[in-house]
């Protein structure tokens, strides 16, 4: 596939990411938040969890039958893992879900046979919920499916702890942003030659990875999502590799 912009540090696809991911290897760290599906078997919850996703993306409804989209994620999940390098990792951001009544895990999406190094809890500021099944969510969780090489960039870096207290934002033009801050701290914390986001969306972890000097490639299936993207892209400044350098001597 021919890219939709390059340039000596991003590289961005527009299309469906699986059509990319097959000529992909090594990748470092693959970092990514898919769509939820949280419209999914017709229970627009998307209405109570994420407001601006009641009707789901541009150009993806988010409304999946459950077993379709566990399948998907399964599918793309597998093509990541062989994407990898041999000291390379998958960050993937997904949340907690009550089902007819049943949780559903973030755990439940990625194939059982690749393994989970750790969960990174996202403790977020608060949530929306007028169900009275369940309590309002307010984590979401990044599971770690790592090779058996991959390790952080330090000792120190362990130090970021396991549960991250970072608030989402809104009032975006894309319905469910990923916060930067989280995305950098995933970078900063790994330092890899190359991340991969497949589902790049509007784009947080190009910033992130502009940022920290990090080359990146990712897919965008929505046109309006990637043109978009790309202007915001674009206008990242990189970071000094000095205040870079005092980042990682804290971290």
């Amino acid at each position: 596939m021919t890219p939709y912009y390059e340039d000596d540090a991003v590289t961005i696809y527009h299309g469906d990411n699986r059509d990319v991911l097959v000529e992909l290897s090594d990748v470092g760290l693959v970092l990514t938040s898919p769509p939820y599906n949280l419209n999914g078997d017709g229970n627009k919850s998307g209405g109570s969890y994420f407001p601006n996703l009641a009707d789901g993306y541009a150009t993806h409804g988010d409304n999946m039958p459950h077993a379709e989209y566990v399948a998907w994620q399964h599918e793309v999940l597998s093509m990541l893992w062989a994407t990898l390098a041999d000291d390379g990792a998958i960050y993937y951001n997904h949340k907690p879900r009550i089902l007819d009544g049943i949780l559903v895990e973030p755990r439940d999406y990625v194939p059982p046979e690749l393994p989970l190094r750790q969960r990174v809890i996202w403790a977020r500021a608060g949530g929306v919920n007028f169900s009275p099944v369940f309590y309002v969510p307010t984590y979401e969780e990044i599971l770690i499916l790592a090779k058996p090489d991959f390790r952080l960039k330090s000792k120190g870096a362990s130090g970021a702890g396991d549960v991250w207290s970072v608030p989402q934002i809104s009032g975006t033009w894309h319905p469910a942003p990923f916060p930067l801050v989280l995305a950098e701290r995933v970078i900063e914390t790994v330092m890899p030659a190359l991340v991969c986001d497949p589902f790049m969306g509007s784009g947080t972890t190009a910033k992130a990875a502009r940022r920290y000097h990090v080359d990146w490639m990712g897919c965008e299936k929505s046109a309006k999502y990637a043109a978009r993207a790309t202007l915001e892209i674009e206008a990242i400044q990189p970071r000094a590799a000095a205040m870079i350098a005092d980042q990682e001597a804290f971290v």
